[in-house]
């Protein structure tokens, strides 16, 4: 299988490494010193749960027209998706899946708009993983889990075809036949966790001990919850007790939005609080707590594409 990794940071680099492993023809879209440490001495992956390992791929800035590839592992940041599908575009035929594994919603609507629906599988990753340095990525955590599917909720041939390539690569994935249920499920848990951390700019831990900003935890995702029940979406009742009780057992989260906002990078708003916002104003769903966070968040999210 051809793949192409665009964004081979943290997760693209992560999951991208293990299939190189596993022996596939991976190429990945990199920039600058990270493009540079790669082709010269290869993709450094720090693994805690598949171990240390290097590999050798193709690295690019971006891919001419003379291939095409028959996977697209898209892993940028959602406020870089109009340059990323620009700099894809090349790569992707008429046989191309494109897998989003990105956080919160609206990516794959993207890409479906531009390339097609029919090339668009939608996808969530499970990682806790950073980026290092130049060539050299990690994942921290114990999980290397994806779980992806049609969002039609068919199981598809070629659906099938790229679980079989991740299992076999040591990746912990789930075809899924709900990948909207998926999707809605980690923003309920990714809203609260990257909003309010980034609003209060504390810990989560903090956060949650903190008895009037658990209250207001449990509001962004009660709103989120509602919006995605309004939206179609069948979550289960017991969704936000059970993400509440999930959070005050393990307190020690760190949001990647929260670390963008410190390090004065733009912030996925549009994609985690400020969906939630814009859906419930689309479907007459109040979402006062989400409103706030993505109003105060507008400030350093524009600060961050300026200085970019």
């Amino acid at each position: 299988m051809t793949i192409l990794v665009m964004g081979s940071g943290a997760v693209g680099g992560c999951y991208g490494g293990l299939l190189s492993r596993a022996g596939e023809d991976v190429t990945f879209i990199a920039r600058g010193l990270h493009l540079e440490a790669i082709n010269e001495n290869g993709l450094r992956v720090e693994s805690y749960t598949a171990c240390d390992f290097v590999v050798h791929p193709k690295a690019v800035e971006r891919p001419d027209s003379t291939w095409k590839a028959d996977l697209v592992l898209f892993c940028v940041k959602g406020y870089h998706n109009e340059e990323a599908m620009d700099v894809i575009a090349p790569a992707v035929g008429d046989e191309t899946a494109i897998l989003t594994l990105q956080n919160g919603v609206g990516g794959g609507d993207q890409l479906a708009k531009r390339f097609g629906s029919d090339r668009v599988l939608l996808g969530a990753a499970y990682i806790d993983a950073m980026r290092k340095g130049p060539g050299v990525v990690a994942d921290i955590g114990n999980s290397l889990r994806i779980s992806f599917g049609e969002s039609n909720g068919e199981i598809t041939d070629r659906a099938m075809r790229i679980e079989g390539q991740m299992k076999n690569a040591g990746i912990d994935v789930l075809l899924s036949d709900n990948v909207l249920k998926v999707l809605w499920n980690k923003l309920v848990y990714i809203c609260a966790l990257s909003g309010m951390s980034c609003i209060t700019r504390a810990s989560f831990e903090n956060v949650l001990r903190t008895p009037e900003t658990l209250a207001m935890t449990e509001q962004v995702m009660q709103e989120a919850y509602c919006v995605g029940r309004a939206s179609g979406v069948c979550l289960d009742d017991e969704l936000v007790k059970n993400t509440l009780a999930g959070f005050l057992k393990e307190k020690s989260f760190v949001s990647s939005m929260y670390l963008d906002l410190i390090a004065g990078n733009p912030l996925e708003l549009d994609v985690l609080n400020g969906a939630v916002s814009e859906k419930g104003r689309e479907l007459g769903i109040p979402t006062p707590a989400n409103d706030f966070i993505t109003s105060c968040l507008r400030i350093a999210d524009n600060e961050g594409r300026e200085a970019k």
